[in-house]
């Protein structure tokens, strides 16, 4: 048995629509989970995003949902969610003309797991970018060291021994599993998200 637990934040703002939604996952330090636990992983998840929103457009607001869930990382069956303390919300700072909404940063966190033969990866898309970080070319000008350093930030060993993960979701209630991320980097171009629902 490995719970993991899911730190998650709506993203509000004029740059969208309708609210979007960003998770990331962890491996607690207390087996099957603790509010500790949850107060840690809400925290490292903010540092992660305070230190990228100079370069979000400052009509983004990241709001933390205080419950994490936790979830049996092989089935995918829903065991129990801890009341973390509240993190304040991130109010990003960027200034100047944002790009259209669907482009997007792209973080890529990666692990030293294979599974069915391909290593096991994930991602994070950052809202918000800016004209002034975006180039003749379509890259992301100085925008890159910036945002892999915010992200880096999950391996600071916080208040428990919390590790971020990377899940292979369960298919037919079998077969998930979390892996630790050992790498952060960002795409060198932008990314495109068409939706977050």
């Amino acid at each position: 048995m490995a719970v993991i637990m899911r730190s998650a934040a709506i993203l509000t703002g004029a740059a969208f629509p309708e609210p979007g939604i960003v998770q990331m996952w962890w491996s607690p330090g207390t087996v099957g989970g603790s509010t500790a636990d949850a107060t840690d992983i809400l925290a490292r998840f903010r540092t992660c995003w305070e230190g990228a929103k100079a370069l979000i457009d400052d009509a983004v607001t990241i709001d933390y949902d205080p419950i994490c869930l936790a979830v049996e990382a092989t089935t995918g069956v829903l065991t129990g969610a801890f009341a973390g303390t509240d993190p304040s919300t991130t109010v990003c700072t960027g200034t100047g003309d944002a790009l259209p909404r669907q482009t997007q940063g792209l973080v890529r966190l990666g692990t030293s797991t294979v599974i069915n033969g391909r290593r096991l990866r994930g991602r994070i898309f950052v809202p918000g970018p800016l004209e002034a970080n975006n180039s003749a070319d379509g890259t992301t000008t100085g925008y890159g060291t910036t945002i892999t350093t915010a992200f880096s930030s999950i391996f600071t060993p916080g208040a428990t021994a919390s590790q971020a993960v990377i899940w292979h979701r369960p298919t037919g209630g079998g077969g998930g599993a979390a892996a630790a991320i050992t790498s952060v980097g960002t795409a060198a171009t932008w990314a495109v998200l068409r939706s977050r629902r």
